[in-house]
């Protein structure tokens, strides 16, 4: 099995620790963060090394890396270590669920992880450091770009979505259309037209009904 350095100690490093463990050919090693943020000397049962010391610990020719961060800043701070990482010299992981439905030609990129009841049809292009969650549905010959986001989102057939791209739960993209770079379409919204760089879509929001609960009477 691949060693594998787990960069993060948060949700996502845990959720990386997971699927890595069960469903793959790497065995992690540690975890490692920037000095400044090691909370412990262990994390999920394993080391936590200072980024800055982890080549010492775990040199870039006998371990491949991961890096488990968020969201933050439209996707740009992971993408920030993912460059850093490399730069030492590591080779950085991809993931598919053996649960998700790919087709064979689908490429698997350095840093990308491609969670269970990920559907996507032939055709589509996941670029690198892009993480897609379960129950993403993307269509025939879309191409999603570096450094995305994508939770439970549906998008259409021939669909260019641009880099840092953030996109939300069950939000849709309509078929042909063309996502600029650094966007945020949040949860529930619908897309049916081309967009700009740094576009923000927001989803229709739920509101209360002046009916309280306890007054219904058919539910």
């Amino acid at each position: 099995m691949t060693p594998l350095v787990i960069f993060g100690t948060g949700a996502f490093a845990e959720i990386a620790h997971y699927y890595f463990t069960r469903d793959s050919d790497y065995c992690v090693k540690a975890f490692t963060v920037d000095a400044e943020y090691v909370a412990g000397a262990t994390f999920l049962g394993l080391p936590v090394v200072a980024f800055e010391d982890i080549v010492a610990a775990f040199p870039p020719d006998q371990n491949t890396m991961f890096i488990a961060m968020g969201i933050q800043k439209v996707n740009r701070q992971r993408a920030g270590k993912v460059a850093e990482a490399e730069a030492r010299g590591y080779r950085l992981a991809g993931y598919v669920s053996p649960k998700a439905h790919v087709a064979g030609d689908l490429i698997v990129n350095p840093n990308t992880f491609i969670m269970e009841d990920v559907c996507m049809l032939p055709g589509v292009v996941v670029g690198r450091d892009s993480i897609l969650w379960p129950r993403c549905a993307i269509g025939f010959r879309t191409r999603i770009g570096d450094h995305c986001w994508l939770v439970a989102a549906v998008v259409g057939e021939s669909v260019e979505v641009g880099d840092h791209t953030f996109i939300g739960l069950n939000a849709t993209v309509a078929s042909s259309r063309t996502i600029g770079p650094s966007n945020v379409i949040g949860a529930g919204a619908l897309v049916l037209e081309n967009t700009k760089e740094f576009a923000i879509y927001k989803g229709q929001a739920a509101r209360p009904s002046r009916v309280p609960s306890h007054r219904l009477r058919r539910i």
